[in-house]
Formats: structure tokens, sequence, C-alpha cells
């Protein structure tokens, strides 16, 4: 009895909080008339919402990947796709969620209707729809007038009824319409008041809907997470081979399977496990039969992916590659500098030296590292590459001259002359580092 006076107090406490509460509200948009001060009001309160959100984006840590959050691709298209959207804002959101509570509440008695349908609460209901069900299934075009019908009989009758009400009668189950003029005002779908009834039922259904939907999404999320993220390659190989075979033979055969009569049995027999009596049947079925057997199975699915499926591919091997610079000391005396080792060649027609800036690199070969997510191979060494005219070719170098012993590829002048920079290759072979390796 004490309840609805207590969700009156929280509902109106909590619209406090959203909204700031309709005294203060009122008040300061009197005292803003009177001062004539409502557009920095309201200048203000756009500078606080951006405000608000550069500030968390700036401080709020972006989701992993791995752990379900968005790629910069993703977050990209997002933020183009909300361009011309509002910002985020508790106002605006509390006053969407008012707006959608007040109407919402078509959706959870059609979902209530569903339920009661699926469940048996009223066996006439349930073979009335199942009768449905089946003519279109055998005569599926029948599902382009179902919408029709649906409008008519679903919404305009029963409108049609509100304005000609029925006469009393005994049989109250088929109520004839008045004859004459409309006798009543038509019926008119308006979102329901705040703090009423319905209201706060509407409420309590999305409340209910949100932990639903958050149990279902981590069952779904825990029971397809082993067999699809490929944590354990074995098991994970093995569901896609599966897959692959069913898809084949489901693409082969599909032309010829009777899907009408399919989805007919199909419908019934899930519909028929909604009866209480076939619940408790396949509950005490599944606690007879399954559950003793269940890690039985799946150790023996276990062993056959063990025994079958074989995973033991070297990692990927590559080589990378650096080059030594060396400057020349003196345009008439054949003396080299060394400069450092580059990941370029710091060619002439290299970006960093038409900017005239200075290569990029290490002092010494010792000091170079893999690539991000590579490690040098075992018992592999820098080892000079000896045909430099490949790599040569392959950068298109124009302007190079190669020296065929020292394998030194030098800068050419426009007279013939060596220029100030020549490079060499060098090659060590990588391999992919295995996750969790340090």
């Amino acid at each position: 009895m004490n309840y609805a006076p207590r969700s009156f107090r929280e509902l109106a406490a909590l619209k406090d909080i959203l909204y700031g509460g309709d005294d203060a509200m009122s008040s300061s948009s009197s005292s803003s008339s009177q001062d004539g001060s409502g557009n920095k009001e309201s200048r203000k309160d756009h500078i606080t919402d951006k405000l608000l959100e550069r500030l968390f984006a700036a401080a709020l840590p972006a989701a992993d990947v791995a752990n379900g959050g968005s790629t910069s691709s993703d977050v990209a298209e997002r933020l183009q796709d909300q361009k011309n959207r509002p910002a985020f804002s508790v106002p605006v959101m509390a006053r969407n969620f008012s707006r959608l509570n007040a109407r919402i509440g078509v959706v959870f008695r059609l979902q209530y209707k569903i339920m009661r349908i699926l469940t048996w609460r009223n066996a006439n209901h349930t073979f009335s729809a199942l009768a449905i069900y089946s003519f279109i299934c055998l005569y599926p075009f029948l599902l382009v007038l179902f919408p029709v019908t649906v409008v008519m009989l679903g919404v305009m009758v029963p409108s049609f009824v509100q304005r000609h009400p029925p006469p009393p009668s005994p049989l109250a189950s088929f109520p004839v319409p008045s004859e004459g003029p409309p006798l009543a005002e038509a019926r008119e779908l308006r979102p329901v008041p705040e703090l009423s009834r319905d209201f706060l039922m509407n409420m309590r259904d999305i409340q209910n809907f949100m932990d639903d939907f958050t149990h279902a999404y981590d069952r779904i999320v825990g029971a397809l997470s082993k067999p699809t993220n490929f944590k354990d390659e074995q098991y994970s190989s093995a569901v896609y081979l599966a897959l692959l075979v069913v898809g084949a033979v489901m693409f082969l055969l599909s032309p010829y399977l009777p899907w009408r009569h399919i989805f007919l049995v199909w419908g019934w027999i899930i519909v028929s496990m909604g009866h209480p009596k076939a619940r408790r049947m396949l509950k005490s079925s599944h606690d007879m039969y399954v559950t003793p057997r269940e890690q039985e199975l799946s150790n023996l699915f276990d062993a056959l992916v063990a025994k079958d499926i074989v995973l033991d591919e070297p990692p990927e091997h590559r080589h990378v590659e650096i080059f030594e610079l060396q400057r020349q000391k003196n345009s008439d005396v054949d003396e080299w500098d060394d400069w450092l080792f580059s990941a370029a060649p710091y060619d002439v027609l290299s970006q960093q030296r038409a900017s005239k800036q200075r290569p990029q690199g290490v002092r010494f070969l010792d000091e170079v590292l893999p690539p991000v997510g590579w490690k040098f191979a075992r018992d592999s060494a820098w080892k000079l590459d000896l045909r430099p005219g490949e790599w040569v070719l392959q950068r298109s170098l124009v302007n190079a001259e190669i020296d065929s012993n020292s394998k030194w590829v030098y800068d050419t002048t426009s007279s013939g002359h060596k220029g100030e920079w020549r490079r060499r290759r060098w090659l060590r072979a990588v391999e992919r580092q295995v996750t969790g390796e340090e």
C-alpha cells in the first residue's frame, strides 16, 4: 500500500536532480525574463555542455578493442554520423528519457502479449497465433497482407467501436457497434502524463529490460567467446571447419529442402516447448540425461580437437634491412666518415634530403631494433647485401653508381663524379613474436 506514494516521492526527487527542480527552474526563468538575460543563460549552458564534452573526451580513457571498445575507424565513422546530432548533455538526456518513457508503453504491451502467447497463458490465443503462423508458412504471400490486416483489425476497428459503442447485450464477447452518428469522442494515442501509474510502470519495464538485456548479452558473449575468438586456436579452428562444412552442405542442399514445411514444424515445436508441462518435462530430461554427460561430451570433443587439429606452424620469418650511410670528407680525397645507420637510403630524391633534413638513425649497428611485434631470429646476424643492384632497381634510385667490389652505392653528380653520400644495405632475419613472449 505504501509503494505508490514512495515511488512518487522517489520519481519527484529524481526529476529534481535531473532538471534542477521546478521551483529553481521557475524562479530562474522568471528572473531571467525580468533582467532580459535569457540569451546569456542559453549561451552559458551551451558553453558548459561543450566544456563537459571536452573534459570527458580528454579525461576518460578509451575502451580497449579487446574489451569491446571501438577501433579508430569506427570512432571516426561514429563521430561523422553524430556530426549533425546534439552533443551529450544531461538535461537533454533527462528530457529525452522522460519523453521516451511516456510513449514506450505500447512496446511493452506488445512484448507481454507475445510472452503470454509463447507461455500458453491462454491456450485459445496461442492456438490462434499458431493457426495464423501456419497459414503464413504454407502460403507466404499472406505475409504481404499481414500488415494490412493488423491495421484494419487491430487499429481501425477498435477505433470505430470507440466512436460507436455497442448497446448493452448479453453477448459481451461479440459487441455490435451502434448505428447512426458517432456517440463518443475519437480515441487518440497520447503520451501518458508524468507521475502517473502508466509512467511508473514504463519506468519499471525499462529498468527490467536493461537487466534482461545485460544478462542475455553476457550469456551470449560467454557462449560465443571460446569458439570464435581464437584464444584456443585448436578449438576455434575446429569450430570454423565444422561451420565451413555445414555451410557448404547447406549451400548445396538448400534449393531442394521444403522450407515452408520446415518453418511450419519448427514453429510449432518451439511454441509447444513453451507450454508449462513441456517445460517441466524438458527440464527433468535435461537434468537426467544431458547434465551428467555434458562434461563427458565436452571432454570427447576436446580430445577429437587435440587429435585432429594440429597447429604446429613455425613463426613467420622475414628479413629486415638497414642502410649504412657514409659522408665524404673532402671532394678531392676519397675518404669517408661513418655517419649512421638509417632505415632509408637517403638518396637524391628522398623527402628528407629534398627538404634539407639530416638523415635519421642510430650510430652503431648493435643499436638497431627489430620492428614492433618481431624479434631477431636465433643465431641470426647482420649480413651485407651482396647484390645491391636489386634494391637499387626496386627503389628506382637515380644518379647512383654501384661499386661491385665493396657493394657501396654512390651518389653521382651531373658531371659523372661521385657525390658526398654513399650507402650499402645490411640484412638480418626476424620472426614473429609469439603473444605473451618477452
